[in-house]
């Protein structure tokens, strides 16, 4: 018995052996031109007579045709143009026929919908699906293995251009081969939606219109667009493909043409660089910040506003552009990872003299212009007083931004372990991708060395200008290890302050912080801390996906720094257990710094070897959320909760009823069909209730793309 279970196991690790040397065999994976869905918008303002649009249809030419509450339109070189007249019948039939399916569906008064293929006709009516030649009709019941269906209530039918039937009844939807098979979808199957109101056909795809969203159908799956990211109105009125496989659909509020465009992670990359440079750029230091539109979806109204976490954001964004000058050589990234090293170093230099002055070393959340409006008033006592009642924890201080000592600037206070996971993993990547001289990697060596110095000198805590540790500020073993409050955030805070530390000794070379390092992780127990992080316990779709990004940009160089075997094998286990976990969130940042850690390693304990590697599909998942990362990165009203494949998180995991959920396949959905596309809110979340004045900036796809790039995870 002991002689085969040791046989078994080795066949295990030899097979797993084989899939690790495959996958690594198989790096880079080759991505290449894609399409990428895009959505035009048209209104009154682009031509159309009016906003509500009942009917859409592809006339004789081959041209898109509106008929609107106001008249018809036709789209002709690349514009709408008016035109007189009615559309022609969709019916095939003659007025004796259409008499005949009549009396036979009766007491069915409308007819919804009539579809012709070589002769025979199919009728979509609330008494069901009709086939027919025009003279002899019987009701469909389409059959699939065990399953029969007597549909009723057809909203809509159609052929494809292979000659399939289809037809869509709240039931779900029926496809009819050429031989006669039905294949019947619900959402079981993947059908996202079934309050149907048309079907369109295309090249290769089919089109569901429904009250609450627009589906497609192509290759065997399905996806979904809801939501003013992708529509101008949820509600579907009616669908035309045009030869190019885009879908123009009509509205109340405009046509919306679901349009695809050819497209590499190159391109998409350049876009959001461009993006950045044109609306998210803030003060004279270039802080990228998100921008407000004075105009909700208007692009040209925008304006950056200032973040409270500008630390952690740009440290993001500093870690972008370096890698993505490692990556392509663009001296155009190294004058932007300047710039962004420049502004992020600033905030620990802020702080110090002025009114109000911090302790050497402290950093500042942001920094405003004081030829700007005051901001203390909107911080000031009455809010604080208000934020502690409701909030004990809320820390009293007053002002929340001061004026530095040029008088140029307001500075704020009551900094987090947020702002240093961003500051730190922006210089490391910075000191290892860009600088090359020794005068630039000076400039980082005495950034890190007054940050790092500030925490250890003031017990492990940020202390502020009143001379008291900040709220988030917290890494001290009395803390993390006796203080029942800290208990939640044990675990990553101990794993931060070792980054810190790490990086710290890697950029300084500087002993007396390897000596602290290992001080907190073996002898405090920080290294074990990690190991799990309370946040992440009740599994997939836990609270603290903020935390979880924080996490695992700390494990990018906690473990690749790292050459201890005790430490490396806590923190092997701590990245694998989490990883296990996210992987269901599509995370391409966190797959990839998973891979970029744990490729090829073995982790080894009392039970035996636990092979590291992902598997490829891992990747292949990562690289399919950067091809499926959207354009528009305008926050937009959507919402799942209406899918009817969707299945709900249970309380347990954080959730009120209702409120979060996923995909069948236990994934979260697709990044272009959900609201998230930051990675740092609720990705289970099922609606967001945005009102698209606030556009976000595209430096997370960077990051990731750059990163698969840089560690040969993807090519071109």
């Amino acid at each position: 018995m002991k002689k085969t279970t040791i046989l078994l196991i080795l066949i295990v690790f030899w097979i797993a052996g084989i899939h690790a040397q495959n996958l690594d065999d198989d790096l880079p994976i080759k991505v290449g031109t894609f399409k990428q869905q895009i959505h035009r918008p048209f209104t009154a303002e682009q031509g159309l007579p009016a906003n509500e649009v009942h009917r859409i249809y592809m006339d004789e030419q081959g041209r898109i045709v509106a008929e609107t509450a106001a008249g018809s339109a036709v789209y002709e070189d690349q514009s709408w143009k008016a035109i007189s007249g009615s559309a022609e019948s969709e019916s095939a039939l003659d007025d004796k026929q259409l008499a005949a399916i009549r009396q036979i569906v009766s007491p069915e008064p409308q007819i919804r919908q009539i579809a012709e293929h070589q002769g025979e006709f199919a009728v979509a009516a609330r008494s069901g699906l009709w086939l027919g030649n025009g003279s002899t009709w019987q009701l469909a019941l389409p059959q699939q293995g065990d399953i029969r269906w007597a549909p009723k209530d057809v909203r809509a039918v159609a052929y494809d251009t292979g000659g399939r039937l289809w037809f869509a009844a709240p039931q779900g939807v029926g496809c009819r081969t050429l031989d006669g098979k039905w294949s019947l979808y619900t959402g079981a199957n993947g059908l996202p939606y079934n309050d149907f109101t048309c079907i369109a056909t295309g090249p290769n795809s089919i089109w569901f219109g429904t009250t609450n969203g627009a589906i497609r159908y192509a290759d065997g799956e399905w996806s979904f667009r809801q939501g003013r990211r992708w529509l101008l109105d949820n509600h579907i009125n009616d669908i035309a493909v045009d030869g190019q496989g885009n879908a123009w659909i009509a509205t109340a509020k405009g046509v919306s043409c679901l349009a695809f465009r050819d497209m590499t992670l190159a391109k998409k990359a350049a876009f959001y660089e461009s993006e950045i440079e044109k609306y998210h750029l803030r003060t004279r230091l270039g802080y990228v910040n998100q921008a407000r539109l004075a105009v909700p979806g208007n692009k040209s109204t925008a304006v950056a506003f200032n973040s409270e976490n500008g630390g952690h954001s740009n440290g993001l964004y500093l870690g972008a552009v370096s890698l993505g000058y490692a990556a392509t050589g663009n001296p155009k990234f190294k004058q932007d990872a300047k710039r962004a090293f420049r502004a992020l170093a600033f905030l620990s230099e802020v702080t110090q003299g002025g009114s109000h002055p911090a302790p050497k070393g402290f950093i500042a959340r942001s920094v405003r212009p004081t030829s700007g409006p005051d901001p203390n008033p909107e911080r000031g006592r009455e809010y604080n007083l208000r934020r502690n009642q409701s909030d004990t924890l809320w820390k009293l201080i007053e002002p929340r931004w001061p004026v530095d000592e040029t008088g140029e600037w307001y500075w704020y206070n009551d900094s987090s372990s947020d702002e240093l996971d961003g500051h730190f993993f922006g210089y490391a990547i910075y000191f290892d991708r860009v600088c090359s001289t020794r005068a630039e990697k000076a400039e980082v060596e005495t950034v890190v060395r007054r940050v790092m110095d500030h925490i250890i000198e003031n017990d492990y805590t940020q202390v502020d200008h009143d001379g008291l540790p900040t709220r988030w500020g917290h890494f001290s073993p009395d803390d993390l290890n006796r203080n029942p409050a800290w208990v939640v955030e044990r675990g990553l805070n101990s794993y931060s302050i070792l980054t810190y530390l790490a990086i710290t000794y890697h950029i300084t070379g500087d002993p007396r912080y390897r000596q602290e390092y290992m001080r907190l992780a073996l002898d405090k127990g920080y290294g074990m801390n990690g190991m799990t992080q309370p946040r992440d316990m009740s599994g997939p779709g836990s609270h603290g996906q903020p935390d979880d990004m924080m996490a695992f940009m700390n494990y990018y160089h906690l473990i690749r720094y790292e050459t201890d075997p005790r430490l490396l094998s806590m923190y092997y286990h701590a990245i694998r257990r989490h990883w296990q976990i996210e992987r269901y969130e599509r995370h391409s940042f966190e797959n990839f710094v998973y891979a970029a850690c744990c490729m090829n390693k073995v982790r080894t304990d009392q039970w035996g070897e636990t092979l590291l590697t992902p598997p490829k599909e891992n990747i292949l998942e990562s690289i399919e959320t950067l091809k499926r990362y959207p354009l528009d990165l305008i926050d937009w009203p959507m919402s799942h909760a209406h899918r009817i494949d969707m299945v709900p998180l249970q309380d347990h995991l954080g959730h009120s009823p209702g409120a979060a959920g996923h995909g069948l396949d236990d994934y979260v959905f697709p990044i272009d069909e959900g609201h998230e596309i930051y990675w740092d809110r609720d990705f289970y979340e099922l609606t967001n209730h945005q009102d698209g004045t606030v556009l976000r900036y595209g430096f997370h796809y960077m990051l990731a793309y750059y990163m698969g790039l840089v560690h040969g995870f993807i090519s071109e």
